[in-house]
């Protein structure tokens, strides 16, 4: 399964960011790590990310009551603490994993998307991980998926 991840990669025109797309427990996290493991051996945890779990060790707690009553509030934050993850990880790597996107999925917001395109229309390349129930918040049509 590896090999299709190589050749969507391998076969990316201008937008290098692929969508793996699964349910819950499908394989979709072991798969990545694994394709990672394949091209960057030891080094493949650096191109790794759990989005949420980096999401949450910037956020405060108080911070996480003002998101209850305004979650317009957590939008904002979320895009600029994502905006600069994004920037800071491609300054050195040309491919990432993105994974437990969901705080940015569940809101059916896309704006993170277009901070990915910034630097995919480059030579950077994404892997998104994305649980079946958000693929229709998606625009997948002007880009490359995989379904497991």
């Amino acid at each position: 399964m590896t090999d299709k991840i190589k050749k969507a990669l391998d076969s990316m025109g201008h937008r290098k960011m692929l969508f793996i797309l699964g349910d819950h427990g499908s394989g979709k996290t072991p798969l990545v790590k694994k394709y990672l493991t394949e091209v960057y051996g030891a080094n493949a945890k650096n191109h790794y990310i759990d989005v949420g779990m980096y999401v949450q060790q910037k956020i405060a707690d108080e911070k996480l009551r003002l998101y209850e009553r305004f979650s317009e509030e957590f939008r904002a934050d979320a895009e600029e603490i994502f905006s600069g993850l994004v920037e800071r990880e491609y300054k050195n790597k040309n491919l990432i994993v993105f994974d437990h996107m969901e705080f940015l999925l569940s809101e059916d917001y896309i704006g993170w998307i277009k901070i990915l395109d910034k630097v995919t229309l480059s030579e950077k390349k994404a892997l998104v991980v994305v649980p079946t129930e958000y693929e229709k918040g998606l625009p997948l049509r002007a880009y490359k998926k995989i379904k497991l």
